[in-house]
């Protein structure tokens, strides 16, 4: 598996069934078992070990398939007969001598499991979690939270679709959809857990702009500014634009700020399909000329002076550590050493975003990172630094808790549980009032 080997899981996953044959189910099959091996790895090889006495001299692709074996067996409900039959095929296709080794060693995890038994109480083997991220989600979640987080980011994520307009679910249900409301009756944009029968890009609801894939953390995290129609917004480190979306949606002026030009494309081609306008601009964020990114914005809004914006979102780079449900790799490529570097860039990408906030308007700081180093500190540094900024409640209506050991208005932790991605977020308020202002 070549994701273990240090490559990301998406593009390498992609690459190859592109250049196989196969089509529908047997493609979303693969995709699954890849997936869920990745995200079960450190499980896998835990029952893998009661009857591998040496996994590592094992050819690499036997070892896999055995890895798979137990995913199947155990946490895909798999009847046993078809699981172990299947994958000691396998084996033996890759190492005829080995199929009577892969045989044994997946009929003991049948037996095993049948006998049931407590958790094990090593993060690493009941949650795949390396140990320093445990201690990382323990001490920003609480002991109960982090256990929901780190279970709830093992399981496969729905399709979740964010509904634009009234319209999107009559669409959806013409194509043959399956489709609940993730908070019931809530008006667009709202999340949509989706169940399809074709690919996402043959569904009209797709191809007509009603829709845009996201999931419900993040779209919670754009309605968490209160972005007003007519309020100039700014949607900083913007990425692929899917938040800027949301934004414009409401019928805010939005620009995106984005250092990576490719990325902006991408936004661009998709607020094209979606029917929405936002400008952009690119810029590194982490060390600005405030005033030259202002001058920047105002020109590409064609605006006659620059001016500071109602409302800005800042979602920061990060560790990721919020979405190991969609990006498992995230934890054998992660380090506890990389969060003291992305909390620095984090800060100075905080402290220049909120020069360029209008007096009486909102910044949110968000990170889908788990991490108080991400989240919480940078915010306490942040407001220990700018006396004029003050923090808010904030609420997304999802599973959320407040950082372990904190007071009200402190920010608050989305926990990725059914479905969800884990996010860290804080709305702050600028003293003054009044609308985004003219700068003389």
């Amino acid at each position: 598996m070549r994701t273990l080997a240090g490559e990301f899981l998406a593009p390498t996953l992609r690459n190859v069934l592109d250049a196989s044959d196969l089509e529908g189910m047997d493609r979303s099959q693969v995709t699954d078992l890849a997936y869920g091996a990745v995200r079960r790895l450190q499980q896998l090889d835990a029952h893998l070990a009661h009857g591998l006495k040496q996994p590592a001299k094992l050819p690499p692709r036997v070892l896999n398939a055995l890895r798979l074996g137990v995913l199947e067996l155990l946490y895909r409900h798999t009847p046993a007969h078809a699981a172990v039959s299947e994958w000691v095929e396998v084996v033996k296709a890759e190492a005829p001598g080995l199929a009577p080794l892969a045989n044994a060693v997946l009929r003991g995890v049948e037996r095993r499991a049948a006998k049931g038994g407590a958790p094990p109480t090593d993060p690493l083997q009941r949650f795949s979690l390396p140990h320093w991220l445990w201690r990382e989600f323990t001490a920003a979640l609480g002991p109960t939270a982090a256990v929901d987080a780190a279970d709830g980011m093992l399981e496969p994520e729905p399709l979740w679709l964010t509904a634009l307009t009234p319209g999107a679910v009559a669409s959806l249900h013409a194509d043959g959809c399956e489709v609940s409301e993730l908070i019931p009756g809530a008006q667009s944009p709202a999340s949509l857990r989706v169940r399809s029968p074709m690919p996402l890009d043959l569904l009209a609801a797709f191809q007509g702009g009603l829709v845009q894939p996201q999931n419900p953390a993040s779209l919670q995290v754009a309605l968490a500014l209160g972005a007003a129609a007519g309020e100039v917004v700014f949607d900083l480190a913007s990425g692929r634009g899917i938040k800027s979306a949301v934004l414009a949606a409401s019928g805010a002026r939005v620009t995106g700020v984005e250092l990576v030009k490719r990325r902006a494309r991408a936004a661009e081609a998709n607020l094209e399909r979606l029917r929405l306008a936002v400008k952009h601009v690119h810029a590194d964020l982490v060390a600005p000329d405030s005033a030259a990114l202002l001058e920047r914005v105002a020109q590409a809004n064609g605006w006659a002076e620059p001016r500071r914006a109602d409302a800005v979102l800042l979602d920061a780079p990060c560790s990721g550590t919020g979405t190991l449900r969609g990006h498992p790799e995230i934890k054998l490529r992660r380090k506890q050493a990389d969060l003291a570097e992305l909390a620095a860039a984090q800060s100075a990408m905080l402290a220049n975003a909120a020069a360029l906030v209008a007096p009486g308007g909102r910044l949110l700081y968000a990170v889908c990172a788990l991490t108080n180093a991400e989240g919480p500190e940078v915010v306490d540094r942040f407001l220990a630094e700018h006396p004029d900024y003050a923090s808010e409640p904030v609420a997304t209506g999802l599973a959320q808790v407040q950082p372990a050991g904190t007071g009200p208005g402190t920010g608050a932790f989305v926990v990725p549980v059914d479905g969800l991605d884990g996010f860290y977020l804080a709305l702050l308020r600028r003293a003054g009032h009044g609308p985004a202002e003219e700068l003389t």
